[in-house]
Formats: structure tokens, sequence, C-alpha cells
């Protein structure tokens, strides 16, 4: 086990695969790298996941661009496998699920979240920049057969767009049995002015003082010590969990991940781009074992948590839930 200098323990690695992807979602961040990125080999990531086994990680994420639009993509998680204990696990838009769900879960992938910011056509095709809402849904589908759950959808919140769909992505989260995860647009501080972010923003604060006054029960996600709510539904048990990074030091205190770039570089936080710390030379050119775990060791001592308590703003929020009777007050 390692720890940063503020004594978070690094217990998860987020590994972009590639950055190409079929979708054209205009709020992604891509990881924070860029566009056209290169892509490590399939022996370079097993080379990490063996670095990983030896600092203790027991979770693996695998991110994009979009994954599963790599031909090597079942033999990269069983490489992994070969060396991870724990959880590996996926983030994809869902599009290639339904060829790829078996064989992924029988390569030792253990669950997947799959991106879904909009069950509306027009909004759906306004966000992604295409016509593939059913490939999405047969890709759910393939992915609950595979038995690669818990599965979790990941829904951006965007004013505007979908805020009104809210309360029926929670009924599917009760009729499916499947984990929503409500996301805040974040940006990086300084485009917290710019147009999109004040177009798009929709403040959580209010919904999840709702969820929290509602919940039968909540549990605590071990990734940024976040909840997760148990909500009571027509359709049946509801599992819901809020991200809400902006302005939250405490969503950055608990903050157990580091990330890697497709191109060979750690990078420590995502909201940052000028603490990387390159390795992909030190795969190229067959360096020992201590050469990489060095390089981790020292990108991990430049972690700092992004957002700090004097970053916090108060706030009351007194606003109306879309498609809800819901009322709330809510403080960040």
């Amino acid at each position: 086990m390692i720890s940063d200098p503020y004594g978070r323990a690094v217990t998860s690695l987020r590994i972009q695969l590639n950055t190409v992807c079929n979708f054209k979602c205009f709020f992604c961040h891509m990881e924070g790298t860029g566009i056209n990125s290169a892509s490590m080999s399939l022996d370079e990531l097993e080379s990490l996941a063996r670095m990983a086994a030896r600092f203790g990680i027991g979770k693996i994420k695998f991110t994009g661009g979009e994954p599963t639009l790599r031909r090597d993509i079942v033999d990269i998680v069983r490489v992994t496998r070969k060396h991870i204990d724990g959880e590996i696990s996926m983030t994809t838009n869902g599009t290639r699920l339904r060829a790829l769900a078996g064989d992924l879960k029988d390569a030792g992938l253990d669950r997947i979240n799959i991106s879904l910011h909009s069950i509306d056509r027009e909004g759906f095709s306004y966000i992604t920049g295409t016509d593939s809402l059913d490939q999405v849904l047969d890709g759910i589908r393939a992915a609950q057969d595979a038995g690669l759950g818990p599965i979790k959808l990941n829904f951006v919140v965007l004013n505007g767009i979908n805020v009104d769909q809210i309360e029926k992505m929670v009924a599917i989260s009760a009729r499916e049995d499947i984990i929503l995860q409500l996301i805040e647009y974040e940006v990086p501080r300084e485009l917290e002015n710019s147009d999109d972010y004040r177009r798009y923003h929709y403040p959580l604060d209010a919904l999840e003082n709702n969820f929290s006054s509602e919940s039968l029960r909540t549990i605590r996600n071990s990734l940024h010590d976040r909840p997760q709510y148990y909500l009571r539904r027509e359709e049946g048990i509801a599992r819901v969990e809020v991200v809400q990074p902006m302005r939250n030091y405490h969503f950055c205190d608990n903050c157990t991940r580091m990330r890697v770039t497709s191109a060979g570089y750690f990078k420590p936080c995502l909201m940052r781009s000028d603490n990387y710390t390159r390795f992909i030379d030190l795969l190229r050119n067959r360096k020992d074992d201590d050469s990489l775990d060095n390089a981790f060791r020292r990108s991990v001592k430049t972690r700092e948590p992004y957002w700090k308590r004097e970053d916090t703003v108060d706030s009351q929020v007194l606003c109306e839930i879309p498609g809800s009777s819901r009322k709330g007050k809510g403080s960040n």
C-alpha cells in the first residue's frame, strides 16, 4: 500500500486504453488528456498490472475514449486478471457490449459502468452526436445477461437537457436492479465562468438532500466516501449515488485513485494537467521493475486534493426535482 503526502492511500488505478470514441459527447473531458493520443500495447498494460499488484492495488478500471473499440480488449482484461485479485471494471458507452459482454466476463471482467446521459432519443442524439440509443440499451441487457454486475449507469446531469429525466432514471434503477450514478457536470476552476458551464451546470445539492431524507438505507462507496441511497419506488428499490465533485473538499479528501493515460503517463488528478509523470519509456526500454515502481512513487508524491476546504462555498438551494413532487433544501 502506498499513500500520498496527504495520507490518502492509493488503492485503485483508472487506466485509459485509448482516446478514440464512436460518440462525440460535447462535455467529454477525455480523462483530461486531449484527443488522438497514443495507446499502450498489451505487453505494456500487463507490466502496469504487475506493478499495481506490487503496490497492493486491488481495483483496476479501464476507460477511454471507448475501450471496447480496442481489438484486444478481451486480451487486456485477461492479462490483467492474471495479476489482480480484486475488482476489474470498465466504463463504456455500451454500443459494443452485445458482441463482447460474454467474452469480457469470461476473461475476468467483474462489472461495468455504462454511460447513458439521456433516454430521450432527441436528447441522446444531441449529447452523443449519434443515433445509437437502441445499441446502448441492447448493451445494458447483454451486460445483465453476462453477469457483469452490479451495473452502474453514469448519468451526467445537464441543465436544460436531461434534468427532467432524473426520476425516470431512478425508476429504471429500481426496475432493472442497476445502480444509478447522477454525476455533476464538472470543469476545472478556471472554466467555472465559461459559457458551457454556466449553461449546463445543474447543482445537485437539493437532489442529494432529498435522497438522503427519504433513503431506506445508506452505504458509503470507498472511492470518495460518497453515499449510495436506497430509495423506494413503485418499481422496487432503487440504488442511487450522487457524484458531486465541484468545490467539494470531502470528495477530494477521500480520493483513492490514480489515473494512467493511454500514452503512458501517471496522472494524479483528473482536473490537473501540470503534474504528469512519464513512464512509457521505462517499459519500452525494458527497464527493471524498480524503475517503474520509482516513477509511480514519484507521481504519488505529487498528489494533492484539487478542491480544499477553503474552496468550499456554502450555499442553500430550494428547488423542485423535475418529474417529482419532492422538494427540499440542500447545502454544500
